[in-house]
């Protein structure tokens, strides 16, 4: 109990000396997600769709944080953000379409408004749904290889296994290469756990598997409307 009461403190005094405004913030991103998730004992669970939005923006600043090559995944997340926000901000001022993503996909669907529209909802969440697969393989992998597996080796295996088959050639080539110049596996600790990683190691790991259990319900959801391949 008192091993317990002591990694509280620890981590309460983490929590209010650390800004979480500036920087990936570890109890941040795990709020942000696990409120997305309306029943997460539900493996069909409703996933809120401005809580995924949010969580996702603090997903990005990790990538931030990364250095230019990660410019491929944050640039594009960002512009898509705003799509999905445009789409929730305006349900604001109506009937809720946008409330849920489950939601928002079978109101595109009943209207028949994927197709005709490229920047639409639908289309817009499945890519950076698919770049979180990337993210979810990078994060884990640092935190389950061993120190002799190097950050590049963990990137260029967590690529290759997600978003590399959406990328052309070149773009495959140049991230590859990239990855060579990202920070090291010590610097990562710092960046993710701030000098803290005993406290945080556990809520890390807890935030990997919501994010994954996020990741699984809008597969699966997709799935079901075979909306995975669309252009």
């Amino acid at each position: 109990m008192a091993e317990h009461r002591s990694k509280g403190v620890a981590e309460a005094n983490y929590r209010t000396s650390g800004d979480s405004s500036h920087g990936f913030d570890v109890h941040a991103v795990y709020d942000r997600f696990v409120v997305s998730l309306r029943e997460p004992d539900n493996p069909k669970s409703p996933i809120g769709t401005q809580d995924y939005i949010d969580g996702y923006r603090e997903l990005l600043k990790f990538c931030d944080a990364l250095g230019y090559i990660f410019k491929f995944v944050s640039d594009d997340v960002v512009d898509k953000l705003g799509i999905l926000q445009s789409f929730v901000d305006k349900d604001k001022k109506s009937t809720p379409h946008f409330d849920t993503i489950q939601q928002a996909i079978q109101y595109e669907t009943e209207h028949n408004l994927i197709k005709p529209n490229p920047r639409n909802f639908t289309r817009t969440l499945l890519r950076l749904h698919r770049a979180s697969l990337f993210l979810i393989e990078f994060l884990r992998g640092l935190a389950d290889q061993p120190l002799s597996e190097t950050t590049a080796t963990i990137a260029t295996r967590s690529y290759d296994a997600t978003l590399s088959p959406y990328h052309r050639f070149l773009i495959r080539g140049s991230v590859r290469v990239g990855f060579r110049i990202l920070p090291s596996r010590r610097q990562l600790d710092e960046i993710i756990y701030r000098g803290h990683k005993a406290e945080l190691f556990d809520k890390y790991m807890t935030f990997i598997k919501i994010l994954q259990q996020i990741y699984d319900t809008i597969q699966a959801f997709y799935a079901e409307n075979n909306y995975l391949q669309l252009p």
